[in-house]
């Protein structure tokens, strides 16, 4: 931990550092804020078990939540990172036990490892107070256990046997230790919901579901575990329990609604905080050298100077890079600084944390994976290699810094690319600018069918069932019954499921199985998924892990594996690719503000995409050093997105300009796609995106932006609310670029499958322009 003055002194340095200092655009103070508490009763045991932890006052935001959960009432605490939320669910469940010790609660976190901190500070709760715990025997009554995939089969018998159903009257061959369960979605979705019969004593005595970080529950995640969870509720409802949901959640713009998305039921919001607040530095730096380099640079700048720091980047590819280089640069930082990403062995992980915590690591570099709430000690300073995408995450990253009180530093490094030319040349935009929405899409047709049918496998459906209204669905039944995948009952007012244990085909998280990348030892050394299967595991591609350069050799589609070799080469590979866009079902023409020289739809589309190729590119210049043909077989998939159909008298007046028709499409493309993240809570990779000089079905121009995943969840829908603002944010990244014909700061993206080519920034600009009313057009508001 570091003082202030150890902060003001390294920022100092910063700013007289010649090759940092240049590209400093803002420096920003975010001063600190003192607690305000409230007082609460609770009992003395507790109270005192409390006060020998150190905590003998509530904050007003964690006073105000649990005397709403007393009352009975769902609720979402949004507050920030380290305000002490845990305390909000922990001690209204702990005095029910205490007060009925058959009371059993379920704590659910988005992945493995998030509940390990959670679990042993609850247990060390528990343990503290098993005096009054104990029902008349010497032991502690009850314990948390963690029930998730890296629990030994051994392990999840015995606390499966706990909860089955008893015998007479005092006898059960397994006494009921076990009060809470800490698991993630893809246990409840696979392990929990199919064989609840085996959980009966816990789901009838079930009083409390704790779900924290409810933010993450977003687009196809998000979309399968809103049915995950009203798969729960049905169950519950067949036990007979109606158990009080507590979410906990980042920053949003929409606590109630997301909750109330997910879960199906009405909540109450707790958000104006009561935690202390450290003062923070933020600064914004448009690097003269590669952002990459820069980030290097100053990192091992933060370790030498004794600082503990976490940089985040925007991929998995750079987190490696930078790790890489930064080990070549000070190898006697070797053991103390680490990569962290997803991909990585759960003991890999587990592994990275605790040495973060004990502070045996003075820094890591790590994508998005650590942005989530694994205590991993105090930190002084957060480097942000690139915009994070959203307002949320960049906040949610830079509360990682300053939770034991001390001042902290964010520093934000511009990379090449729209979004971030922006904010980091109008820095008062980027701090004044609200939170973003949190989307997911529990009425995705597909994403309903396969839960439908697991649904129906734990408990049969029911024409007046309590969670699913039968009759808004009717049709989504009617078509699985056709296709054999329900059975309708002989008064045909019940469906069960045709298929047995249908969850294990469901991915909750990915899109199909994730491939497995192994060495030539057969070593597993990483995962893949969805699209980036074809664009990462192509023969010839370089696959990056935790420093070391692997090429794969094979891609064995059949058994969902690659067989890669360690190398040491001076390049990476990017991937070229082909698409086409057909259009799959009956399209919604939009009715909107824009010009009537556009047509704007919503609707179902097929992609097939195709890698072709890719292109050698320099480790440390990103310059482009050999281009290599491949074959590889189509990826094709369904999805929801918009697009515009561009009528001949527009077309007309872009060529008689002089412009280029084919490159000014593709440049609007790049920059509304890269506009997306301002209005949804998305990532531009998220987004896909084609364009047509002459569309072979409209016989017209036509631009296609569509949701990067298998069924849509609703992004790309999303501008549909706001197409002139969309626009004109788009004109604003153009015009806000020095640049003569485009750069990867406009109109330029990095995962382009046709290497940026051909490319028209200034027909781009009069074309977006021309979509704006005359009143609009030349003079875009600020975004």
């Amino acid at each position: 931990m570091h003082d202030s003055t150890n902060i003001s002194d390294f920022i100092d340095s910063l700013k007289r550092d010649r090759l940092i200092s240049t590209g400093i655009t803002a420096h920003e103070y975010i001063p600190s804020k003192d607690a305000s508490y409230e007082d609460i009763e609770i009992r003395d045991e507790l109270r005192e078990t409390l006060k020998n932890r150190g905590i003998e006052k509530f904050y007003s935001h964690q006073a105000e939540g649990i005397n709403l959960i007393r009352q009975g009432q769902n609720v979402i605490v949004m507050t920030p990172t380290a305000s002490g939320k845990s305390l909000i669910y922990n001690i209204p469940v702990i005095e029910s036990i205490l007060e009925n010790p058959e009371t059993k609660a379920l704590y659910i976190f988005p992945l493995k490892g998030l509940e390990q901190d959670q679990v042993k500070n609850l247990n060390g709760l528990f343990d503290e107070i098993k005096g009054v715990i104990t029902r008349g025997t010497k032991s502690p009554l009850c314990m948390a256990e963690v029930y998730d995939g890296d629990t030994t089969p051994y392990r999840r018998e015995k606390i499966r046997k706990t909860f089955q159903k008893r015998g007479p009257v005092g006898e059960t061959a397994f006494p009921p230790r076990v009060n809470v369960i800490f698991t993630n979605p893809d246990m409840i979705h696979l392990a929990l919901n199919p064989f609840h019969k085996k959980w009966e004593d816990f789901f009838k005595n079930l009083k409390y579901i704790v779900i924290d970080e409810i933010h993450t529950y977003r687009g196809v995640f998000g979309s399968h575990v809103s049915h995950v969870f009203r798969r729960l509720r049905r169950i519950c409802k067949y036990w007979g329990s109606s158990p009080q949901f507590i979410a906990c959640s980042a920053t949003i713009a929409n606590p109630k609604e997301l909750a109330e998305t997910l879960i199906g039921v009405p909540f109450n919001v707790v958000d104006k905080t009561g935690a202390p607040q450290s003062g923070k530095h933020f600064i914004f730096l448009n690097p003269l050298d590669s952002p990459y380099t820069e980030a290097t640079r100053i990192f091992l700048k933060c370790i030498n100077s004794g600082l503990r720091t976490i940089l985040f980047t925007k991929a998995r590819k750079i987190t490696e890079l930078i790790y890489k280089w930064s080990i070549e640069r000070a190898p006697l930082l070797t053991d103390k600084i680490s990569p962290y990403r997803a991909g990585f062995l759960p003991t890999e992980r587990r592994e990275i944390e605790q040495k973060l915590f004990s502070g045996k690591l003075m820094g890591v570099i790590s994508t998005s994976a650590l942005e989530l709430g694994v205590d991993i000690g105090g930190l002084d300073v957060c480097i942000l290699c690139g915009y994070p995408g959203s307002i949320s995450s960049t906040w949610q990253r830079a509360g990682r810094v300053g939770r034991h009180g001390q001042e902290s530093l964010i520093l934000m490094i511009a990379i090449k690319d729209a979004l971030d030319h922006y904010f980091i040349s109008h820095p008062g935009a980027f701090l004044e600018k609200p939170h973003e929405a949190s989307i997911c899409d529990p009425a995705n047709r597909k994403i309903l069918k396969k839960h439908l049918v697991c649904a129906a496998d734990e408990v049969y459906l029911r024409a007046d069932d309590a969670v699913y209204d039968i009759n808004k669905i009717s049709d989504v039944v009617d078509e699985l019954v056709n296709e054999n995948n329900l059975k309708t009952g002989k008064l045909g007012d019940i469906w069960f499921s045709r298929k047995r244990m249908s969850q294990r085909e469901i991915g909750i998280r990915t899109i199909g199985k994730p491939l497995r990348l192994k060495d030539e030892s057969g070593r597993h050394i990483g995962d893949l998924d969805g699209r980036r299967i074809y664009r990462e595991a192509f023969s010839g591609a370089i696959y990056l892990h935790r420093g070391r350069q692997y090429q794969v050799l094979d891609l064995d589609l059949e058994n969902n594996q690659a067989l890669c070799r360690e190398v040491d080469v001076n390049y990476y590979t990017q991937a070229l690719s082909q698409e086409h866009v057909d259009i799959i079902g009956m399209p919604q023409k939009s009715m909107t503000p824009l010009t009537k020289d556009i047509e704007l739809y919503h609707g179902m589309m097929r992609i097939t995409y195709q890698v072709v190729g890719y292109d050698k590119k320099n480790l440390f210049d990103g310059t482009k050093m050999s281009r290599h043909v491949v074959e590889m077989p189509e990826y094709i998939f369904d999805t929801e997105g918009i697009w515009m159909v561009i009528h001949k008298n527009l077309a007309n007046k872009i060529i008689d300009k002089g412009y280029d028709l084919a490159g000014t499409l593709h440049a609007a493309e790049h920059v509304t796609i890269a506009c997306m993240p301002l209005f949804a809570l998305c990532d531009k990779g998220d987004i896909g995106g084609y364009s047509y000089a002459m569309h072979p079905e409209f016989k017209l121009p036509a631009i296609f932006i569509y949701d990067g995943y298998e069924g849509g969840i609703g992004l790309t829908k999303r501008v549909l609310d706001v197409p002139v603002d969309w626009i004109k944010s788009a004109v604003e990244i153009i015009q806000n670029c020095d640049c003569e014909e485009g750069c990867p700061s406009c109109v330029q993206d990095s995962q382009c499958g046709s290497a940026n080519q051909p490319l028209d920034k200034n027909g781009a600009m009069y074309f977006l322009n021309n979509l704006l009313p005359i009143s609009m057009s030349g003079s875009p508001s600020h975004i």
